[in-house]
């Protein structure tokens, strides 16, 4: 979740796997877990005391752990959920279950610009004012580290390679742009590169930890990067073969499928452009094996198209059947939004795509990805799609739009029609929705939650006769965090 502003209310936070939510009410940090295994309820309140009630800046939780469950039992690792809360100069940092204060960070140089976790729960990365450094805090030991002049302050800068956790990092240290890779812990340099770009836009991990890929700014025409692990330049893709560059827009974004199989290994690299399209690349050869374009065509098969459209005047929402030359006609403004497709999110096997083009930016198209891809289905809304969410492991599509006057859930699914549910907590003036999944539920059910900076909801979806409803499992509110007297109390240091 992005932080905010000194004196704007934080928004509240959702952990990675949904299990818990923190929300800062005034002077107090109120934790709820969402997990079905502890019953949906808040765990416990943090007294916080000046100047961290009045100067927070940052909020988050903690990553999921950073090794494989069998890894973790191997070396006898046990992950715990962290919260960090900051402000210009200080982070705190307590462990959520059970609830104690953690560690704190003081006297940190003034004007952080980013903070989060780092490689694991027990680190922190910090990000400061112009870009001059970034600061690397080991929580156990008081042990920080420094490297100097990253390009960004953002995940688009950096990122740490599943599972062995070594840091990669875009770097500006004069005209030219540099990749550098570090150990996990120790932070030492392993390589250095000096890119053979004009402006780098941000770098990502292969979810397999075999690639780190790096995408050029659009002005300089289609470049992919793909360096080894070890920071060595592998391949160089430059749009699909027999492509005119005169005509080439450059790339929007990257995304890389899941990694799967034996191995496991990530089949695709996925190469959003400014020109619409999106160029499927394969992870064995770093060549374009399909390229996917935002038109309707109809051939011999036809996609299922469908429209969301209101039912009666109190704002009830559904999704309709349409035809092709009339799902089209309803367009949202995207005058003012960069060009490009902005949205490239894969299903948690790989095997479906879901893409947004802001050229229609109300638009999600869903592509199957076999042995020949094709388009399996559009969603047409009234407003911009704000956020999509697959399901962690079914294939259902989680869609959020920006629109003001409903607070709606949107789900997608490849076992059934699409659903639309109103989600019963107060509508968001800028639309600003977010969805999250919960990882695991005991009973099997799809659990989300639903909400705004203001307001939470977790729930479920129950489809009776193609009327979706959202069955709330449990609210996080101003109102929730002051009725709940009998949780765990503790002051900022836990005492």
């Amino acid at each position: 979740m992005a932080s905010t502003s000194a004196g704007a209310s934080l928004p509240i936070v959702v952990s990675q796997d949904g299990d818990y939510v923190a929300r800062l009410n005034g002077k107090e940090l109120v934790i709820h877990t969402g997990s079905a295994s502890q019953n949906p309820r808040a765990l416990g309140i943090i007294k916080l005391k000046e100047p961290l009630a009045s100067q927070a800046k940052h909020l988050k939780l903690s990553h999921l752990s950073s090794h494989e469950p069998e890894i973790s039992e191997e070396l006898g690792l046990v992950s715990r959920q962290h919260l960090l809360c900051a402000t210009d100069v200080r982070v705190t940092v307590w462990q959520l279950h059970p609830l104690k204060w953690h560690a704190e960070i003081e006297n940190v140089e003034s004007g952080l610009t980013y903070v989060d976790f780092g490689g694991d729960e027990n680190e922190v990365i910090c990000f400061h004012s112009w870009n001059t450094k970034i600061t690397l805090f080991t929580l156990d030991t008081g042990r920080s580290q420094v490297i100097k002049s990253p390009k960004f302050s953002n995940p688009n800068g950096y990122g740490y390679r599943p599972r062995t956790r070594q840091l990669a990092v875009l770097l500006k240290p004069d005209a030219n742009d540099v990749l550098t890779v570090h150990e996990a812990q120790t932070y030492e340099l392993i390589s250095r590169a000096v890119l053979p770009t004009v402006d780098a836009q941000g770098l990502k991990w292969s979810p397999d930890g075999k690639w780190i890929a790096v995408w050029e700014a659009a002005s300089a025409g289609t470049k992919v990067l793909i360096y080894t692990a070890d920071g060595q330049l592998f391949r160089t893709y430059t749009g699909p073969a027999g492509s005119d560059s005169a005509f080439d827009l450059g790339v929007r974004t990257i995304e890389w499928s899941p990694a799967r199989g034996h191995g496991p290994a990530s089949e695709f690299l996925a190469v959003a452009k400014i020109d619409g399209s999106v160029d499927l690349l394969s992870s064995r050869t770093f060549s374009c094996s399909t390229s996917l374009t935002h038109t309707f065509h109809i051939d011999h098969y036809a996609p299922s198209i469908w429209r969301e459209r209101y039912l009666n005047a109190g704002g009830d929402l559904e999704y309709a059947e349409a035809s092709g030359s009339s799902a089209f006609t309803t367009s949202t403004d995207s005058s003012s939004l960069p060009r490009g497709v902005s949205m490239v999110l894969f299903s948690f096997d790989g095997s479906l795509l879901a893409t947004v083009d802001q050229s229609r930016s109300n638009v999600v198209w869903i592509w199957s990805l076999g042995t020949a891809s094709r388009l399996q289905s559009v969603l047409v809304h009234e407003h911009a799609v704000r956020q999509l969410s697959w399901h962690t492991n079914k294939p259902e599509l989680l869609i959020s739009t920006s629109n003001s006057a409903v607070a709606a859930v949107h789900l997608w699914s490849l076992d059934g029609d699409p659903v639309i549910a109103r989600v019963p907590i107060a509508r968001n003036d800028a639309g600003k929705y977010e969805v999250s999944w919960v990882k695991t539920d005991d009973a099997g059910r799809s659990v989300f939650w639903f909400g705004t900076p203001e307001e939470y909801a977790l729930g479920t979806l129950s489809v009776q006769e193609g009327n979706a409803q959202f069955n709330v499992l449990y609210l996080v509110n101003g109102t929730k965090d002051v009725n709940n007297f009998d949780i765990m109390t503790i002051s900022q240091y836990g005492t």
